[in-house]
Order: structure tokens, then C-alpha cells, then sequence
């Protein structure tokens, strides 16, 4: 069976059209030339090469200036000869040449450039619209997994009174015969609900995931990309990693939506401070663990919230709905890891938690 390339396709007929109309514009402008011969004669015979290769290698890049440099060259040495002149040597064809290829060169590289901040956008772009969706997933999960926590013990014990009210009925023979029958009913849909709630809350606490050797300091680098994204204030950022505790085992995307969140309740406790400076970074920890944190010159944590601030509909924000941090525990302890929340002497708030390293970080 024949594998596709759609991708290769699909750049080629992307770098196709601005390719096709630099070589057309800049040939059209040295063919024009042509037309001035018999006014100019032997005088200028490059004049439009010039403006033609650095038109081409602006629209089109590297092979699109060449083609023009080698047409200018032919137009060139076409209205010597036409005018009666001696065309350019061999030195002067050289220099010729050379001063096109610097263009073309120079071309290409911005054409290239280009490229890369263009991939670079499309894949932060691909990261934000994965962790989002992550994101949501697991706020959903986190909410019904909280409901089916707090519901429970209430349906729970709607059993067992309805159990002991049918039996009380039983033994007094007092109501009518559908009384018990009605009970036997009620208690039976309190515990098919009780039942129901439990599956779902076992789905939700079911953590699947894809967990690989990552660099530390890199999901920080992307994170504080995605994190950053249309901030509306420049700040500092100080990187505090040590080499020998970069390598962790961690679902990239999972941890990168703990990194995002902490950056951003950061910059936005930062909004009205003077100072504004954020720290990330990580160091080894005891038992074959590596803390990763963020550090802010905020406020710090308000003293009433600071041992709760991790637990669900608990939010230090004034229109914040207190699942961000509640997510962010359930995916770190998934890891196996333990998150932490404080104010730090220096100023500001200091959040930390915990990965296991990767197995070849832990032997070396």
C-alpha cells in the first residue's frame, strides 16, 4: 500500500504561489529592459537587475532570486552585445553572481525564518487548544467527582432509615400492606442511586496516564509560552533549574496544565504590584523526587485560605470558581507527587510540588 505525504504537499503547494509570483515579478522587470534598448543602448545593462533579485528574494526566498540573478545576467549581457559592447568576463560574471547569491542567500533566511515563527505559532497554538480541552476534562471531572463524594453520604443514609423504617413497619404490622412495598421501592432507588454515583466517581478518580521521561525545564519553557500568551504586563522571569534534576516522569500534557495554572494565578496576583517578578524552576528532592516551583512577588496567600486553598470551590479570587488548584492537586497526586502552597518570606507566594525523576536521572 502507498504511503501519502500530505504534509510535503502541502507545503510545496503553500511555497508554490509566492515562489512562482517572486520569479514572474522579478523577470517581468528585467525583461522590460529589453524594451529601453534602443534608448539606452550599451548604457546600464543591469539597471533593473538590482531592484528585480532583492524584489524576488523578498516575496520568494532563495531559488526565485537565483532565477532572476541568472536572467539578469542573460538580459545583461544580451544589451552589450546587441549595443556593440563586449560582455562581461569571466571576473565580472563572477562578481555579478556572488553579489545575487548574497541576495539570495539573505532571501532565503528570512524566507525560513518566517517559516519556523510560523510553526512555532501553529504549534503553541495546537499546545493552548490541547490543554484547554485537558483542562476542562478534568475540571468536569474534578466537580463530579467532588458531587459524588458529598452525595453519597446522604443517599446513604436514605437507605439505611428507609431500610429500618420497612423493617419497623414489618414488625408493628401498623400501615397498610403497599406501605412496605412503597419502602422497599424507595430504598432500592436510593441505593441503585448511591450505585450510580459511586461508578461514575470511579471513572473520574481513574487516572490514565501517558507517562514518559521529560524535561523539566522545558514543559516550564512551553508552559510559560502558553501561560503568558497575551499578558498585559512585562515581567521578569527568573529561571532557577538544576541540571541534575531536569529529567522527570510525568504526562507532559497533564503537568503543563499544573505549570500554566500556577504562572497564571501568579502574573494575575502580580497585577497590582510594583514589583513584578516571577521565579520557576526546580531542584532534587528526598526520596527520588524533584520539586518544581513558582514563586511570585505578589501579595502572598491570604492567611485565611492558605490551608484550604487546594480543595474544591475554594478560591482566593473574587469571581474565581476554586477548581484551578483543585485540579492541579488531583493531577499531582496522580504522579504521585504532593503540592504545596505558602507565602514566601522573601514576599509573595510560593507554590511547589513534587515528580518522580526518570529512571535513567535516578541510576546516573
Amino acid at each position: 500500500m502507498k504511503r501519502s505525504v500530505p504534509n510535503a504537499g502541502g507545503e510545496w503547494t503553500r511555497a508554490a504561489p509566492p515562489a512562482l509570483l517572486a520569479a514572474g515579478l522579478g523577470g517581468l522587470i528585467i525583461l522590460s529592459r529589453m524594451a529601453l534598448q534602443e534608448a539606452l543602448g550599451a548604457k546600464s545593462p543591469f539597471l533593473l537587475a538590482w531592484p528585480a533579485i532583492m524584489i524576488a528574494a523578498f516575496i520568494g526566498g532563495f531559488w526565485p532570486a537565483v532565477a532572476v540573478t541568472l536572467l539578469g545576467l542573460g538580459v545583461g549581457q544580451w544589451a552589450l552585445r546587441t549595443a556593440g559592447e563586449a560582455p562581461l568576463g569571466p571576473g565580472g560574471v563572477l562578481i555579478f553572481l556572488l553579489f545575487g547569491l548574497v541576495f539570495s542567500i539573505a532571501g532565503g533566511m528570512r524566507k525560513l525564518g518566517l517559516r519556523r515563527a510560523a510553526a512555532d505559532a501553529e504549534r503553541l497554538s495546537d499546545m493552548q487548544r490541547r490543554l484547554a480541552g485537558v483542562a476542562r476534562l478534568n475540571a468536569m471531572g474534578e466537580i463530579a467527582a467532588t458531587l459524588a463524594h458529598e452525595l453519597n453520604q446522604p443517599l446513604t443514609a436514605i437507605a439505611s432509615y428507609a431500610g429500618a423504617a420497612q423493617r419497623l413497619v414489618e414488625r408493628e404490622n401498623a400501615p397498610p400492606d403497599s406501605v412496605p412495598d412503597l419502602l422497599q421501592k424507595v430504598a432500592g432507588q436510593a441505593a441503585r442511586a448511591r450505585d450510580v454515583i459511586g461508578r461514575i466517581r470511579g471513572q473520574v478518580s481513574r487516572n490514565e496516564l501517558a507517562l514518559a521521561p521529560q524535561s523539566l525545564s522545558e514543559m516550564f519553557e512551553e508552559s510559560l509560552a502558553m501561560a503568558m500568551a497575551g499578558a498585559g504586563r512585562a515581567v521578569s522571569v527568573r529561571r532557577e533549574f538544576e541540571a541534575a534534576a531536569d529529567r522527570v516522569l510525568a504526562d507532559r500534557l497533564q503537568v503543563q496544565q499544573v505549570m500554566v495554572n500556577l504562572i497564571r494565578n501568579a502574573v494575575e496576583a502580580m497585577a497590582g504590584t510594583p514589583r513584578c517578578e516571577l521565579r520557576i524552576g526546580g531542584r532534587a528532592g528526598p526520596g527520588g523526587l524533584v520539586e518544581a516551583f513558582v514563586a511570585d512577588s505578589g501579595p502572598g496567600l491570604p492567611a485565611d485560605l492558605a490551608e484550604r486553598l487546594f480543595e474544591p470551590f475554594v478560591s482566593g479570587k473574587a469571581d474565581g470558581m476554586g477548581i484551578g488548584l483543585a485540579v492541579c492537586r488531583s493531577i499531582v497526586e496522580a504522579h504521585g507527587g504532593t503540592i504545596r502552597g505558602k507565602t514566601d518570606p522573601y514576599g509573595g507566594a510560593f507554590f511547589h510540588f513534587t515528580l518522580r525523576r526518570a529512571p535513567e536521572a535516578q541510576r546516573s
